[in-house]
């Protein structure tokens, strides 16, 4: 369907140009008018209009105007022009304007249809080619990418190692990396319900595609480039330049973060995550790839997990000093509410990176692992919506900004009391939820109740709500919320003057056929019965 705009002047010709031409059987509707040029201008900024039927003598702006401004701004729309009498003076600015018609409006309802015809077979080929280019863009761009993955992974590999070649071939692929990362991917499937992974060819495929959709989502409008490497790998070269290293270390790890919670929430997969250091050019891209490679080492006893690489240092560290394990060995801690013992395995680690004189770039690495860990625990455990503190990124900035070791050891203790609080917090969430879903159930049993209306009260998502009532009460609460209606109605129903409609409604329930067939399922009788057989006992 083609949408048409007419413009004139006069309102018996737009009325007639509407009403005597079948613009159905031409694949067209009209969805707007204009008087004049000026108003049909202001009305291609809110509709979507592929022809334009204009007189050409109008006051304000002619359609010869009109047809010169559609040219210069709308070029795709097709123009019709109508003029009152066989005056073809106009013909030859009409032509430099592209309009595809001149009709006479002695005759329009013949002329007019001919001309819109015409105007949709222009219409027709020219999106036919607007298609074609459109599929060899894709095709190019599909051929590039193809080119420039295989160029990348040759590079990771150190397959090419002359400078010029990589420089030069870099250039001539329009490769943006400067300032970049390596994150190095591995994914673990779940196990299937016969204890093994049972991940066929075509699955794998799959779930790596969408990983590498979820992953340009998630590095948003930062160079990226994403390669499928060895089995159940991806490595990711991204480009995050905000300023320096360690802001985009942190910038990076709040990414890494996400595509860690899209795994816990999808509940597919487990993802490891290893990132390089930052580097500046493509000449290191295989020191990049190999860092990433090696941070990601110390996920082998662990599931959704995130390394930054650290340089080596000659200078020994006690057992267990290393930052992942640290932060791993606090994260624990904090989930058995251990937060204590958390701030002292801190303060071994930095009392440790302090009798070394650990390089302080590297200390405030293993700081931001340590508070990353922390953020994704209270973001794994939150149900309801707890207050830290402070924000990710406003611990991030503080650590990146500190100038001693004690202002670290600051800003990690803090951060850890608060995590500690969220946790505390969450073990005694399922009751409080519970005392707060009867509490509204009872406060509201007479009311249009639902279980998305007491998740909305309480401000947690329906689906949990239900799981976490069940578990904790063993009852469903549609279950609750009927037997308190029926508890309610059954002291209604004692007085003898009331009536089933009428208690039905008092307790919330609008229909008395469906009230009878509740109350029937939680008593056994219906409410009739139940009210007659009361009232016999009462007598008896």
């Amino acid at each position: 369907m083609y949408n048409v705009m007419i413009v004139d002047d006069e309102p018996v010709i737009k009325k007639g140009l509407q009403c005597f031409i079948d613009w159905s059987v031409l694949h067209c509707e009209v969805i707007c008018e204009a008087s004049n040029g000026i108003e049909a201008i202001e009305l291609l900024g809110y509709y979507e209009v592929d022809i334009i039927v204009t007189d050409i003598r109008m006051p304000g702006m002619d359609g010869l105007a009109l047809s010169d401004y559609v040219h210069q701004h709308f070029p795709q729309i097709k123009v019709i022009i109508l003029t009152a009498f066989a005056d073809f003076s106009y013909a030859q600015t009409a032509i430099q304007h592209e309009v595809v018609d001149f009709v006479v409006k002695t005759n329009p309802t013949e002329q007019i249809p001919r001309a819109i015809e015409k105007a949709i077979l222009l219409l027709e080929k020219e999106r036919e080619q607007q298609q074609k280019v459109k599929q060899l863009e894709s095709k190019i761009n599909d051929n590039l990418s193809e080119i420039s993955e295989k160029f990348l992974k040759e590079a990771v590999y150190g397959l090419i190692s002359d400078e010029a070649d990589l420089l030069g071939r870099s250039r001539e692929l329009g490769l943006q990396l400067e300032n970049y990362f390596g994150v190095y991917m591995e994914v673990k499937y779940m196990p299937g319900p016969h204890g093994n992974a049972g991940v066929g060819a075509n699955d794998y495929h799959r779930s790596l595609a969408s990983i590498r959709q979820f992953l340009v989502l998630a590095f948003g409008e930062r160079p990226s480039y994403i390669m499928a490497m060895e089995k159940n790998t991806l490595l990711a070269l991204v480009s995050i330049d905000d300023g320096n290293a360690a802001a985009s270390t942190q910038a990076l790890l709040t990414i890494s973060n996400e595509i860690l919670a899209m795994s816990d929430n999808f509940r597919q997969y487990y993802i490891n995550i290893g990132i390089s250091l930052m580097h500046r050019d493509v000449l290191t891209l295989s020191n990049a790839y190999l860092e990433a490679r090696e941070a990601l080492q110390g996920s082998f006893y662990n599931d959704n997990y995130v390394a930054v690489y650290m340089p080596h240092t000659n200078r020994p560290l006690a057992p267990g000093a290393t930052p992942h394990h640290a932060a791993e060995q606090i994260t624990e801690q904090l989930k058995h509410g251990q937060s204590e013992q958390a701030i002292y395995r801190l303060e071994q680690l930095l009392e440790d990176y302090r009798s070394i004189k650990e390089p302080i770039e590297n200390v405030k690495v293993a700081c931001l692992l340590i508070s990353s860990n922390c953020f994704r625990l209270v973001t794994a455990s939150q149900i309801l919506a707890t207050e830290m503190d402070e924000s990710q990124s406003v611990v991030y900035k503080q650590i990146q900004e500190s100038r001693s070791i004690q202002l670290l050891a600051d800003i990690l203790k803090r951060l850890i009391q608060s995590c500690s609080k969220a946790v505390a917090l969450h073990d005694k969430q399922p009751n409080y939820i519970v005392i707060e879903c009867q509490k509204y159930i009872r406060e509201n049993y007479n009311q249009n109740l639902s279980l998305q209306i007491i998740a909305d009260h309480i401000h947690i998502n329906s689906s949990y709500l239900s799981r976490l009532y069940k578990k904790v009460t063993g009852e469903s609460i549609i279950d609750v919320i009927n037997k308190y209606r029926i508890e309610m109605a059954k002291k209604l129903l004692r007085n003898p003057t009331s009536k089933v409609f009428e208690v039905a409604e008092a307790v919330g329930i609008e229909t008395p056929a469906y009230f009878t067939h509740v109350f029937s399922k939680y008593t056994g009788m219906s409410p009739k019965e139940y009210k007659l057989n009361y009232s016999q006992n009462e007598l008896g």
